[in-house]
């Protein structure tokens, strides 16, 4: 990684991740445009005091390939303060006043719509990434990067659970996921498989189960569990790559969402599925402006649809 600017003195600021802090007014932080994905809190106890000398080896040349895919920064002389902005926290869109939902996940929405992204952290590069690994917000973060990425961090996270089973066990399974249902080329349409009718079935149970497990720890104590819930169980139960979701929610990109869990599939207007979408045939971006209203307008029905699945798990349990 290329040494950044001479670090300027910050009041009560030692890490570029608190940096950060000072800038994020809910929607997250910019580094000259870019989303700075990171965290504030530092880790329990020094990672190499647990580590083995062989994992300790692996998760630095894990980081490393990670540091490969994207810029990654962890001494507070790597950022500029000058080269800092806020992301918004919302914006007005058509019908949005009666579409608003408390505590929207700006930041998350602003990582999706980001076409860059840096990483920011504290200590070193393994550091950073475990601090960063062990907050479900940030794992989804990291998910809207790019492939490349998603696949490294996946690999660095593995590694991690073997430090901390219980700790990690968030990252490995949502970027599993993520990595699993991803699609390389930006502009195809996302595969849909229809959704039988009747009650889940055992697998789709079972996954929906391994995504609360992996949250109940971690979740509770997030900021804002509800909404978190909310994308990674839709996101798992429609089979979607949670940054495919979130560009389709806010209007970027084809994502085939049903009005109702179960039923064959059928298209139009008012039937049971219809696409969040953007003619990606023409050559027109979608304003960030645009985008956050998108997610506003479509937020209640991504609720109602968590709503959909839950009834379908509580009949499938009674």
């Amino acid at each position: 990684m290329s040494q950044g600017p001479v670090a300027r003195p910050h009041n009560n600021v030692s890490t570029p991740a608190q940096l950060c802090e000072k800038y994020d007014k809910g929607g997250g932080t910019g580094i000259r445009s870019t989303f700075a994905i990171y965290s504030i809190r530092p880790l329990p106890q020094p990672w190499e005091t647990i580590a083995s000398p062989k994992l300790a080896f692996q998760l630095n040349r894990a980081a490393a390939a990670v540091a490969e895919t994207i810029p990654i920064y962890f001494r507070l002389s790597d950022v500029d303060e000058e080269d800092l902005h806020s992301f918004s926290t919302s914006s007005p869109a058509p019908h949005a006043a009666q579409s608003q939902i408390p505590r929207l996940p700006w930041f998350l929405v602003n990582a999706a719509i980001s076409e860059k992204h840096y990483i920011v952290g504290r200590g070193s590069l393994a550091e950073t990434l475990l601090v960063i690994l062990r907050r479900p917000w940030c794992i989804l973060e990291v998910c809207c990067c790019e492939y490349e990425t998603v696949s490294t961090m996946l690999e660095f996270a593995i590694l991690a659970r073997e430090l901390e089973p219980k700790a990690y066990a968030a990252s490995v399974f949502l970027l599993s996921h993520e990595e699993s249902k991803r699609q390389r080329n930006p502009n195809e349409h996302i595969p849909f498989l229809p959704l039988t009718s009747g009650r889940p079935s055992q697998p789709e149970v079972n996954a929906l189960r391994g995504v609360y497990t992996v949250l109940s720890a971690d979740g509770l104590q997030s900021h804002n569990p509800f909404w978190l819930r909310v994308i990674c169980v839709c996101g798992v139960q429609l089979g979607i790559a949670f940054s495919d979701f979130l560009r389709g929610m806010c209007g970027t990109k084809v994502v085939l969402i049903p009005e109702r869990i179960g039923g064959p599939a059928r298209y139009g207007p008012g039937m049971i599925r219809r696409a969040f979408t953007e003619d990606l045939s023409t050559n027109h971006r979608v304003s960030d402006h645009d985008q956050r209203g998108g997610f506003q307008v479509h937020s209640l029905r991504l609720v109602s649809l968590y709503k959909q699945i839950l009834q379908e798990l509580t009949e499938e349990v009674s």
